[in-house]
């Protein structure tokens, strides 16, 4: 059996060479052997064969070998075909070559690796990757220790920019191998950012035998992989809970340095707290993270990771294992830690904020205000309050020894300024300075607190700024805003009337809240107590009566008319023994303040949240409601304009009909009394052009003289009515206006209707009253039998004096009984038609008259539509998704918490107390 490695190596004609001269060409001795063996019976020269191809080939005569090799058989054959394949490509016939190495069957695992490798670099030369791909996976799948295999692989993945089969490799070897060199590679690759493609469970066995083999790797590898994964949030609590299964199995020997991991796992907790994620997603990572955090930073720093711990476990009763929160609050309690900085508590304070800007609930900029205060502890600060019967701003006003300016109905804070009077105004959206008196006063009717800096001896002496709380329901919201954050209370009562209803409401008010404030009396007004032994019994009296309500209270009586200089000596002294605190003691005191304030705002977020719920259904129900009497006034709206337009029309045609009527009895007796104008002189030979003339005479001056003056005026009267009828329509209009801008409560609805309707009607009835003209009738010169046979005999007889009696007589009687009725009707057609005309318009006009509240009403409602469409999306969404709301705060207060424990971290008891 042929040794392999000779045969891979191509060097199997050295065996022939033994115990020859060196001298001698190989090719030669292999000669000799041929025409030796060819002396045998029988005889074998496959194996010389072979050993001359590999000669030829080192000798790059790479047909002899190929000639040598191709009649090769038995077990040498499959190496001598892959020889073959090897003289193809070192004459570059690649594709030869190919399709040789490809036909090659055999067993052997070392001739399987040796046609491998050189398919793979065949295969790059002809750059056939794919195929490349598929030749080194099948290399490495056959043996993967085979020399330089691996490297290979590494190699060309590399060159490929291939970094998941790169990865993938590092972590197959470092399992396999256990090799440094490879948990290095992928530790760089790590670095690189290669690894962020791979679920993280993927590196879950590959660590723990890293962890095995190579800590420092190990920390160094986990440190990488965490920095990639926490920039992928969709794989991020995946690889948490790699990291914590994998933790669970750590132990921390002595000397161990863990401090980069430590800071892993804060920054991850971090994360989780503050970059929206909803409790769901993390209740059960968290425990087991704040498990580990805890196990590898106990011997260096535990205070943020058992402070963590404790605080997690307040927030989420049970969900640490008791024998954890035990460890964690002995590490607290028994360590020594640096101070607590209040500015972290500050910008936790901003990230809350921050995120309520974005989520429709915004805080009030006063709350940062405040909260920026507590940080200065260079002064202290001192609320002022007192009923409005108290004389409360008199005693601030005489104690400061200054006329300073005072908004009554504002909240101020008085504060110490060396040279010069500086007032800003602090509102909800930020602050700003006040520069006049008039903007001054104008802070009276906003919700807002002015701070007052001043030239006060009092302010400097003392190192105190007080903030004078107005009495009435604006200034008690921000009592009870600046009073757990105070660092002190005044509360002046009258000394004719101390604890009076609106004292004790205010009192009761504060004791509610909770937090401990240091609170203390000013009796005030004391001169108007008749005898001194009175005034101590009243005293004594309002001294047992302010510690039923705190118990450390202390009283301090007051005059305006005593000497002011005197009083503030009692007043200094009041501040100096019951309000001044030390350094130290303010500092805890202003960080207790700080978490009250915090809380608070979080509480406040939350009722906020439920407060629009609720705020949102009643809009919706509001709006449903004026939605539904919207419908119904414009239902009403148009019976109304209907019922407008009708009365408006049959009044106006009343008129006319009356007039006409009129017309119909008057022009026919206008007519008929022209008969008195036929005399027996008259000519009747033109008599019927005459009265025809005299007669159209009548009927103008009828009509310009009586008729029109009369209808005239009853058209104005009309008119009046009309207007009258619209002005009770506009009147209920504005009625339902107001009614709906109750409802809606802001001016939503202006119903007004437009009234040069009626300044049209006026002049288009004018201008008719003035251009009224009836034109000339043909009354007695149409071609009627009568008026011919009259008119024939009047031209034939009319110069016989005979016959003028009877033409007299005939003229007279047809004149008298003719009937006009036509000739009537012919002059009513012709005089009404203007005024049929503005009848026909008078629809249209009503409806001019009522377009802009229909056009209004028509928009308030769309508007109102889609109001309540907007409010039942916002209410959908936050009853569909009430976490993402409600869960960050829950986080919030976990981070509070955090810092209440880090605050507290080394004194006997670190619980927090609320």
């Amino acid at each position: 059996m042929v040794e392999e490695k000779l045969l891979m190596e191509k060097s199997y004609y050295e065996t022939f060479l033994i115990e020859q001269e060196s001298t001698v060409h190989p090719i030669e001795i292999l000669g000799e052997a041929f025409v030796e063996e060819q002396k045998n019976e029988p005889y074998d020269l496959t194996y010389i064969r072979y050993a001359q191809g590999e000669v030829y080939f080192h000798s790059k005569d790479y047909e002899a070998a190929i000639f040598k090799w191709e009649s090769i058989s038995d077990e040498l054959g499959s190496w001598a075909k892959k020889n073959i394949a090897d003289s193809y490509y070192a004459l570059g016939m690649l594709s030869a070559a190919e399709d040789v190495y490809t036909a090659i069957t055999t067993e052997s695992t070392v001739l399987t690796m040796e046609i491998s490798l050189q398919l793979f670099h065949l295969y790059i030369e002809r750059d056939k990757l794919k195929s490349a791909y598929r030749i080194i996976e099948k290399a490495l799948a056959t043996d993967p220790d085979y020399p330089l295999v691996a490297q290979l692989a590494k190699s060309f993945y590399e060159e490929q920019q291939d970094w998941e089969s790169a990865v993938g490799l590092a972590v197959k070897e470092s399992i396999r191998t256990g090799e440094r060199t490879w948990f290095q590679s992928l530790l760089e690759y790590a670095d690189k950012g290669y690894t962020s493609t791979f679920t993280p469970n993927y590196f879950y066995d590959v660590l723990i035998t890293i962890y095995e083999s190579d800590r420092e790797i190990f920390r160094n590898l986990i440190e990488s992989l965490w920095q990639t994964y926490r920039e992928v949030p969709s794989t991020h609590i995946d690889w948490v809970n790699t990291a914590n299964t994998i933790f669970q199995y750590v132990e921390v020997e002595p000397g161990e340095r863990w401090e980069a991991i430590s800071s892993q796992f804060q920054q991850a907790y971090l994360h989780f707290l503050e970059n929206g994620y909803l409790v769901k997603e993390i209740e059960g990572v968290m425990p087991v993270l704040l498990t580990n955090w805890l196990k590898i930073s106990k011997q260096e720093n535990p205070l943020l990771s058992a402070s963590a711990v404790m605080a997690w476990n307040d927030a989420f009763s049970y969900s640490m294992e008791p024998m954890v929160v035990e460890e964690a609050e002995n590490l607290l309690i028994q360590g020594e830690y640096p101070a607590f900085n209040m500015e972290e508590t500050l910008i936790l304070l901003t990230k809350i904020i921050d995120w309520s800007e974005k989520n429709g609930a915004p805080v009030s900029f006063k709350t940062t205000w405040i909260a920026e205060q507590l940080l200065d502890t260079s002064q202290q600060y001192l609320v002022v309050a007192g009923s409005e019967s108290s004389g409360k701003s008199s005693f601030v006003q005489s104690v400061l020894g200054e006329s300073v300016g005072e908004a009554e109905h504002s909240t101020v804070v008085y504060r110490y300024h060396h040279n010069q009077v500086e007032v800003t105004e602090i509102h909800d959206r930020g602050e700003g300075p006040v520069e006049s008196i008039a903007d001054f006063e104008a802070l009276m009717e906003r919700d807002a607190f002015v701070e007052y800096r001043l030239p006060s001896d009092f302010l400097q002496k003392n190192g105190q700024a007080l903030i004078d709380v107005q009495a009435d329901s604006r200034g008690l919201k921000d009592l009870a805003s600046f009073y757990p954050a105070a660092d002190g209370l005044l509360y002046v009562l009258n000394a004719e009337s101390p604890f009076n209803a609106e004292d004790r409401k205010t009192l009761r008010a504060l004791t509610e809240i909770g937090q401990p404030v240091n609170v203390h009396f000013l009796l005030n007004k004391m001169d108007k107590i008749a005898h001194a032994g009175h005034s101590e019994e009243i005293i004594d009296s309002v001294r047992s009566t302010a510690r039923e309500w705190f118990p450390d209270a202390e009283v301090l009586p007051y005059s305006s008319l005593e000497a002011v200089h005197l009083q503030k000596r009692d007043v200094e002294a009041l501040i100096k023994d019951y309000y001044t605190l030390h350094s130290g003691e303010l500092k805890y005191e202003r960080r207790m303040k700080l978490f009250y304030l915090v809380r608070k705002t979080l509480k406040d977020l939350f009722s906020k949240r439920k407060n629009q719920e609720l705020g949102l259904k009643d809009a919706i129900e509001k709006n449903k409601d004026i939605l539904v009497r919207l419908n119904g006034f414009h239902t009403y709206l148009e019976d109304m304009q209907a019922d407008k337009t009708k009365g408006i029309k049959d009044s106006f045609r009343k008129q006319k009909e009356e007039m006409r009527k009129e017309i119909s009895k008057k022009i026919p007796e206008i007519l008929k009394g022209c008969g008195e104008l036929i005399t027996e002189d008259s000519d009747f030979r033109q008599i019927h052009n005459e009265l025809n003339e005299a007669m159209n005479d009548r009927i103008q001056t009828y009509v310009n003289e009586d008729l029109m003056p009369r209808y005239m005026d009853s058209l104005e009267s009309w008119l009046q009515s009309s207007r009258q009828e619209l002005e009770d329509g506009q009147d209920y209009l504005h009625e339902m206006s107001t009614t709906f801008n109750q409802l809606f409560g802001q001016d939503k609805v202006v119903l007004q209707c437009d009234f040069q309707v009626i300044d049209d009607w006026r002049r288009d009835v004018s201008r008719m009253g003035t251009r009224a003209q009836v034109d000339k009738e043909n009354i007695l010169l149409k071609f009627k039998p009568g008026q011919f046979l009259l008119k024939s005999a009047g031209k034939l007889f009319g110069n016989i004096p005979q016959n003028k009696n009877l033409l007299y007589t005939q003229y007279k009687r047809y004149v008298e009984n003719e009937d006009y009725s036509e000739t009537a009707q012919s002059i009513m057609n012709k005089f009404f038609v203007p005024f049929d005309l503005f009848e026909k318009s008078l629809d249209q006009d009503v409806q001019s008259f009522f377009a802009e509240p229909f056009r209004q009403l028509h928009l308030t409602i769309a508007d109102t539509e889609r109001e309540v469409a907007t409010d039942e999306e916002s209410l959908r969404k936050m009853k569909e998704n009430p976490e993402r709301y409600f869960d960050p705060i829950r986080l919030f207060e976990v981070k509070l918490l955090q810092d209440e424990y880090r605050m507290k971290a080394g004194k006997a008891s670190t619980r927090p107390s609320y």
